[in-house]
């Protein structure tokens, strides 16, 4: 059964971007139950034979002490009509006539009742267990799924750690309540229904005092609840801070080992999980109050049906029989209404991690995607970007007014301080986010007409950050191409320099990667990426500052590898190195979100800006250096005055390179 069928997918439109972190709006608790329901659609099968079994076993056990009642009042007759000649009790089971043979009717139904309410518990249990690991799996697979689909921005603004616990501890909460809700509900249901009904056939002022206890538990219940349901969120607050903590450490592990921050780092964790306990004792203090309160109401409901018996059987209007079954009944009656406390506790639990979850399955899409969208059509790689402006807080704009217009196969280098918006700028092409004005297209589609899947298989990215799985090495490279062959492998791996290294590991190709790939190099690591996006066999290649963490030698390897990989497809390069710059067809300078400059290596160089200053920092000659008057390099970036006139050579090198063009 597809998701669609445990998820309400939120209408889809044709939009501008929404802004990031957008989670789903708060629901009232009422609202929050009929969503929880939604996710019993899957296994409302199993959960009707589960509901069948338990009303048949409830039946049964209701039966059963009404007939063992009218055996004891059958037995106690029977004792008063041979009172002055008791034959005794075999030669009462050997005759087969009168009273006798009522006996042994009423003995051989409850061994038949004993014996279908074992065999109706066991298939019981079994149905039920089925019926929650079933349910298990569609909220497991809803909540994955959901993950893996919702946008960037929304994975910027809630921690890992937080979505860890949601997938984990409140998704058990809610699986325990729906459980509970269905079978344990429906159970004291029936049991109370079915025992107040017996009494009222049997003793009517009996099934009335019984059910004196339920208005007054029922207020109780909704005054704890007001009560406990801060206490519940406060734990769970607490218990994704213990998971953050636990996942950051384990994952930067070597951070911490670096800097010889372990008592810290213990300190921290001990800190917070104090906090836990505190929390938790607050909570336990709560249902503390609670329990006595329900069990008084229990006890004295007790002792009120034992007073109202016992003067009913001095005044002789109660058998032996309807005493049985009055002490059978208020017994199952009490313990069920008891369990109320338990199912209590699950709900609290389950409304604040259903709360938590509904944040996550109903995240609003930050992308939109229309539906039924097309297909990417066949193209060469024309990519336009139309008066784009965009921000993670649309108040607050990253990028201003972006227009290109790149060509099938051009390399367009972007280049830029810190924080000018560069790998936002190359983000927007894969719809990673949306621009809150201006439009993208590739190959004269508005990138927000196709389908997103289509679009991001002809994207390909090598990230900044490298991210590999813990699987085998060839695997790793076939990410994005999974049916690619051991050969196409090998040489997305030798454009990308990666062969050499790959064939010194124990298994070479099929040698597993620890996690993240720990056990490479940074560089290695950045060559495998680099050979996965040459695989994927893009018609968009985006690298962002991909060769930053190799040396220069190894970067001249890849630069000339990647000559092959880049041709007849359209390249966005984001570096800070001019030797990989130089080549680029079109170079973009972006500051401050916007592009002040654009143009060849050479053109630029003949032009005051930063772009000029940049390249003076890197390619100042030897002798210009060990000037007494010079600058240091610091000073170089920080006074941009400093290089005006001065670096004469980039000039020449700019006239040389034109020559040579």
């Amino acid at each position: 059964m597809s998701n669609s069928s445990v998820v309400t997918k939120a209408q889809e439109s044709r939009g501008q971007g929404d802004g990031p972190g957008q989670i789903a709006p708060q629901v009232s608790n009422r609202e929050l139950l009929r969503w929880m329901f939604q996710f019993l659609k899957p296994v409302k099968g199993l959960a009707l034979i589960a509901c069948t079994y338990l009303a048949i076993g409830v039946a049964i056990e209701v039966v059963t002490p009404r007939q063992l009642g009218q055996t004891i009042d059958t037995i106690q007759k029977m004792a008063a009509e041979h009172a002055q000649s008791d034959p005794g009790v075999w030669a009462w089971l050997i005759r087969g006539e009168g009273k006798a043979g009522e006996i042994r009717t009423d003995v051989l139904v409850l061994l038949g009742l004993v014996t279908a309410g074992a065999i109706i518990g066991y298939l019981r249990n079994v149905a039920s267990m089925r019926f929650s690991m079933e349910m298990v799996y569609y909220l497991r697979e809803a909540v994955y799924d959901k993950l893996q689909r919702v946008g960037f921005s929304f994975h910027d603004s809630i921690s890992s750690g937080q979505l860890i616990n949601r997938a984990l501890s409140d998704l058990q909460n809610v699986r325990v309540f729906l459980q509970s809700s269905i079978l344990s509900v429906l159970e004291i249901v029936l049991i109370v229904g079915g025992f107040v009904i017996l009494l009222l056939t049997r003793q009517p002022w009996v099934a009335l005092i019984a059910l004196i206890p339920l208005p007054i538990w029922t207020w109780y219940i909704i005054r704890f609840s007001k009560m406990v349901q801060p206490k519940a969120k406060a734990v769970m607050e607490a218990g994704d801070r213990n998971v953050q903590i636990i996942a950051e450490n384990i994952a930067g592990v070597h951070v911490v080992k670096a800097f010889a921050t372990e008592t810290g780092e213990i300190n921290k964790y001990s800190k917070n999980s104090v906090e836990l306990f505190g929390r938790i004792r607050a909570r336990i203090r709560v249902f503390a109050n609670f329990n006595p309160v329900i069990r008084a109401i229990a006890t004295a409901t007790q002792l009120g049906l034992g007073l109202a018996t016992a003067l009913m059987i001095i005044h002789g209007r109660m058998t032996l029989g309807d005493l049985l079954v009055v002490g059978w009944s208020m017994g199952a009656i009490l313990g069920r209404l008891q369990n109320v406390a338990a199912l209590n506790n699950q709900y609290q639990d389950a409304i604040v991690s259903a709360r938590r979850l509904h944040e996550v399955l109903m995240a609003p899409p930050v992308v939109k995607e229309l539906p039924g969208a097309p297909s990417l059509p066949p193209g060469s790689g024309a990519v336009v970007f139309d008066n784009v402006s965009f921000g993670y807080d649309a108040t607050k704009p990253v990028l201003h007014d972006i227009s290109i217009a790149v060509s099938p196969g051009m390399m367009v280098a972007i280049v830029g301080p810190t924080g000018a918006g560069k790998s936002t700028l190359v983000g927007l092409l894969a719809r990673f986010y949306d621009p809150q004005r201006g439009s993208i297209s590739v190959d004269g589609v508005d990138i927000r007409e196709v389908n997103l899947e289509s679009l991001r298989t002809q994207i390909a990215y090598v990230f900044q950050e490298t991210f590999l799985f813990s699987n085998t090495v060839e695997r790793n490279i076939a990410y994005g191409n999974p049916d690619a062959s051991a050969g196409e492998i090998e040489i997305a791996a030798r454009l990308a320099q990666a062969h050499e290294f790959i064939e010194e590991l124990p298994k070479k190709y099929e040698t597993i990667l620890a996690e993240r790939g720990a056990s490479l190099s940074g560089g290695q690591r950045q060559r495998l990426a680099i050979a996965r996006a040459i695989l994927q066999n893009p018609r968009i290649l985006i690298l962002d500052d991909a060769t930053a963490a190799v040396d220069s030698e190894t970067e001249d390897l890849i630069r000339k590898g990647m000559k092959f990989a880049m041709q007849g497809r359209t390249t966005f390069v984001i570096a800070h190195r001019l030797s990989t710059v130089q080549a680029a067809d079109m170079v973009l300078v972006l500051e401050e979100g916007r592009i002040t400059q654009r143009g060849t290596h050479a053109e630029l160089l003949r032009q005051e800006g930063h772009y000029r200053e940049i390249a003076a920092a890197q390619l100042c000659r030897d002798e210009d250096i060990r000037r007494a008057d010079s600058p240091s390099h610091m000073k170089r970036l920080l006074s941009p005055k400093a290089f005006v006139g001065a670096p004469t050579h980039l000039e020449s090198d700019a006239q040389n390179e034109e020559t040579a063009r």
